[in-house]
């Protein structure tokens, strides 16, 4: 079966799921070796999973029918996930094309990427040779200077210099590699010697570096030959997996088979600050042995603390279904009730334009008053002139809302629904739903709800539960007898 690398704060959840489903994990963290009592295998990985920066997921990098599987076995689990694949290959080399050379933009043909800073361009260059070295908001970060990766050495063509693997510990060995490389390098190539290298005989290691050589003229060769833009060598796939609410629920449960978790730990962790670091000191609790419940009452006092209350700011994180994170600006917190599951948020907008889907002009000073919750998959806005006049309502379809203590956050899942003052009503945008499942971003099933919670919507506008502010509301916002 694949093996697989984890790393990061969904390491226990996702080793336990993966060996349930037959995975081999290898190079296990020395946390995980001692959780799931592991004797450590040291093989390289088919896939390597890793946390993606701001922690709301993982990115996975392998070959791509490597990763194919892996994503089966983590959708078979968590059927909301959000699966991207990047249209590149990570460490991939292209012939690419200059099209800005002041910001040092090259297309290579699947997107366009940004020279690593510390490189440059000639200005009568138009072709260049590039390696994908890093992603960085979602761009390809290239560099002139690739490395060729085989089993024991990476060559870097264009890089003079022999190195050996701080991992290779025996002294004698590592001048020995260093020696070998000399005779068998070409001039002004550069070469490092992985720890593997150590384990083997110089028949072998002088085999890969030869195919590695190999490799590179072949590059060469198709640079010349090519017409650009074009993948010159194949690279490693890289996905990005997304994990909302629910399947933070779920990691929660398969980390909790293996050691004490907390209800909501992978959610916290998100939020990062003391809230991140409080679920360590709770779950620190519960190893030593108290009480769940006087653990988790200890633990709520933290949250009472901490998460938004009435009078609070809080930003609106919307993330579309492509990767792209929206700040909507900042809200105050109108209403909130204990478990954060109905919240009432106020926005005062400054820009001018028109309302996406409603089409009605936006103006500053405009009010949007919004209604969600902790869970809730909808984010119903009704906008209202100052003095009141109500404009329209939009009740965004989304994954269930997270709540932290500075933001509210939730995957836009496409399809809308819009009201207008005249009391007409349209479901937009369920084609774009439809797509997002074709292209395996969306499972099914996660579609189905979206589109089973629009049927709600609906019920509600009809029962006059959407709609203008109610009473109350505009008295919170000091507009009482106006509105409707």
């Amino acid at each position: 079966m694949r093996k697989v690398r984890i790393r990061g704060i969904y390491a226990t959840a996702l080793t336990k799921l993966l060996l349930d489903k037959g995975f081999v994990v290898v190079q296990p963290s020395l946390v995980i070796a001692e959780r799931f009592k592991m004797v450590p295998i040291e093989e390289e990985p088919d896939v390597v999973i890793s946390d993606r920066q701001d922690k709301h997921g993982v990115v996975l990098i392998g070959r791509s029918e490597h990763v194919d599987e892996v994503l089966d076995a983590i959708r078979s689990e968590l059927y909301d996930a959000i699966i991207r694949r990047a249209p590149f290959e990570i460490w991939a080399v292209y012939k690419g094309l200059v099209v800005d050379y002041g910001r040092r933009v090259i297309d290579i043909g699947s997107a366009r990427g940004f020279l690593a800073s510390d490189e440059e361009i000639g200005p009568d260059e138009e072709e260049v040779l590039v390696q994908i070295v890093r992603v960085d908001g979602g761009r390809p970060v290239l560099s002139r200077f690739p490395s060729l990766r085989g089993d024991f050495a990476t060559l870097r063509p264009l890089e003079p210099g022999i190195e050996v693997s701080g991992k290779v510990l025996d002294a004698r060995r590592a001048k020995e590699l260093i020696e070998l490389a000399a005779k068998i390098l070409p001039e002004g190539m550069g070469l490092k010697w992985r720890s593997t290298s150590a384990r083997v005989g110089d028949e072998e290691l002088v085999r890969d570096v030869e195919e590695l050589l190999a490799t590179w003229e072949g590059i060469l060769r198709r640079f010349e030959e090519a017409s650009g833009p074009v993948k010159l060598a194949p690279g490693k796939a890289i996905v990005d997996v997304e994990f909302p609410l629910r399947a933070k629920g779920r990691l929660d449960e398969l980390r909790s088979s293996v050691c004490p978790t907390l209800e909501g730990h992978h959610a916290f962790k998100t939020c990062g600050g003391e809230l991140a670091t409080s679920v360590e000191m709770a779950e620190k609790l519960l190893f030593q042995g108290m009480p769940r419940e006087q653990v988790r009452s200890l633990f709520t006092e933290v949250l009472k603390q901490r998460m938004p209350i009435a009078g609070s700011r809080l930003g609106l994180l919307h993330v579309k279904l492509d990767g792209t994170l929206l700040k909507l600006g900042e809200a105050e917190v109108l209403r909130a009730d204990e478990g954060l599951r109905q919240m009432l948020l106020l926005r005062t907008i400054r820009g001018r334009g028109f309302y996406d889907g409603l089409g009605v002009r936006k103006e500053p000073g405009d009010l949007a008053l919004s209604r969600t919750g902790l869970g809730s998959m909808r984010l119903t806005t009704s906008y209202l002139a100052p003095d009141g006049t109500y404009k329209g309502t939009y009740v965004n379809i989304n994954t269930p809302v997270e709540v932290c203590p500075g933001h509210v956050r939730y995957v836009d899942l496409e399809v809308d629904v819009c009201l207008w003052p005249d009391g007409t009503y349209k479901v937009l945008d369920e084609e774009l739903l439809m797509e997002a499942v074709e292209e395996g971003v969306v499972s099914k099933r996660l579609a189905e709800e979206a589109m089973s919670e629009v049927d709600e919507v609906l019920k509600d506008i009809e029962e006059g539960e959407i709609g203008p502010p109610k009473p109350e509301e505009m008295r919170l916002l000091g507009l009482e007898g106006e509105g409707g």
